[in-house]
């Protein structure tokens, strides 16, 4: 076991759910018509890249140092698998099976949220 502390991902997958609630309650505030079913629609795109985004930096993080090189790779290529599986899959699901539904809004929550991802991560790197 290494003595290396991981980063402080958890904020980074903090962040990610936090814009995903600020973003979906923020644009059920503005919307206009079906305030309701354009705030959920938000969230849940939201949640299909703050959940997979999560499960990929716990997966990365599981090992470190020098010894763990091998296995590190490996669980960035197994955690990023996943978390396109994981994506797709929250797609395929929301498309699929929630009714009503405002498409343009899943992919508006999506893109703030990974774009809220990308953001932290490169602010973890700056601190």
């Amino acid at each position: 076991m290494s003595t290396i502390k991981p980063p402080p991902f958890t904020r980074v997958i903090v962040l990610q759910f936090t814009a995903a609630v600020v973003i979906a309650a923020l644009v059920g505030v503005i919307a206009g018509e079906d305030k309701g079913v354009i705030a959920y629609s938000t969230f849940l795109g939201g949640l299909i890249s703050a959940i997979p985004g999560a499960y990929f930096a716990f997966k990365t993080f599981q090992h470190r140092g020098a010894s763990e090189t091998e296995k590190m790779i490996a669980s960035v290529f197994k955690g990023e698998a996943i978390k396109l599986g994981l994506m797709a899959a929250g797609f395929a699901l929301t498309f699929a099976s929630v009714k009503p539904l405002a498409p343009v809004w899943v992919f508006v929550g999506f893109l703030v949220v990974h774009i809220a991802g990308i953001y932290g991560a490169y602010r973890l790197t700056k601190s």
